[in-house]
């Protein structure tokens, strides 16, 4: 999708938000301090904040109120309706489809009887994910959606969200202060300081060395007892006793080893031949992206070069058991 946004909005205070963005991408990412002008620039595309340009694939919104843009909109708060049903909520929108796909996917469907009062934090922010997708948008807008979940909760929703974007293909704009989760949910960015734009490109291309907690998430087969298979390769993993078939694992990228030739004497039980498909320079570190399975490392500067790594390089990747965790079924 063909982003176009133009938003010049002043405060009292003095303080003005003035951006243009313009990106192909079917995911786009927002990143910045807190008071740099994310919810203020996702208001203006959603005609919350009037005066803005919006156009998607050449489409032009700006004259159009909130209802008619063919947006869904997740704030960090859920706002479902107390007084509904989750399958009432689901079907609000006049627009709104079937949910049984969208709620098998977040697995939400054995709560589609309950009320509100009586779903979790975490189950309550599915169901108003679920209820923006099944609203048929053109562009899902998040701002913040992971705000005030422990990190074993925020790992199990970054996951998830992965997972329904492959799934639905709904072009989206995440805000997030960290940029761990916009590298991983989206392929484009835009880093905002002070209501301007600071930097703006391919989302890995704007990791800090202060953002290195990133996850990779991962869908794989469960095999066996604490084993999965991920795009061929058997890895031993924690995954919960019980648990069967389509599943989805998760580990950082700073917890990946490489090494240029097969390690011997290592406690770690994953020892797996990689490509790498990418070295991306990040100032005092490096993101090495692999193939077989899509995995990202990121590495000193100083390890890529001695290790000699570059597109089209092989080498070994390690990883312990214990760094791959179950986030969930797929």
């Amino acid at each position: 999708m063909k982003f176009q946004i133009e938003a010049r909005v002043r405060r009292p205070t003095g303080w003005t938000l003035d951006v243009r963005i313009d990106c192909d991408a079917d995911s786009l990412g927002l990143v910045g301090p807190s008071g740099s002008g994310k919810s203020t620039l996702l208001d203006a595309i959603a005609g919350i904040e009037p005066g803005a340009k919006v156009l998607f694939d050449g489409r032009d919104l700006s004259n159009l109120p909130l209802h008619h843009r063919e947006i869904g909109y997740l704030t960090q708060d859920a706002l479902l309706f107390p007084h509904l049903t989750v399958r009432q909520n689901l079907a609000y929108s006049p627009t709104a489809g079937p949910p049984d796909d969208v709620a098998r996917a977040l697995g939400i469907a054995p709560l589609l009887d309950r009320m509100p009062r009586n779903l979790s934090g975490g189950e309550r922010r599915r169901v108003a994910l679920a209820r923006a997708i099944v609203s048929r948008p053109r562009v899902l807008l998040m701002d913040e959606p992971f705000a005030g979940l422990d990190e074993a909760r925020r790992r199990e929703a970054l996951s998830l969200l992965s997972h329904v974007r492959q799934t639905f293909a709904i072009p989206m704009i995440l805000v997030s202060h960290l940029a761990d989760e916009v590298i991983g949910l989206t392929e484009q960015a835009v880093r905002l300081d002070e209501g301007k734009v600071a930097a703006a490109g391919p989302s890995s291309t704007l990791l800090r060395a202060s953002e290195t907690r990133m996850d990779n998430f991962l869908s794989g087969v469960v095999t066996g007892p604490r084993r999965a298979s991920v795009d061929g390769v058997e890895l031993t993993a924690l995954i919960p006793e019980g648990v069967s078939g389509a599943i989805r694992l998760g580990c950082y990228a700073h917890d990946i080893l490489l090494a240029s030739s097969p390690p011997e004497g290592l406690s770690a039980r994953n020892v797996f031949p990689v490509r790498v498909a990418a070295v991306i320079p990040t100032g005092d570190a490096a993101l090495v992206e692999l193939t077989r399975p899509r995995l990202r490392a990121l590495l000193t500067a100083e390890g890529v070069a001695a290790l000699r790594l570059r597109a089209g390089s092989e080498a070994y990747c390690v990883l312990k058991a214990a760094s791959i965790v179950y986030l969930g079924p797929a």
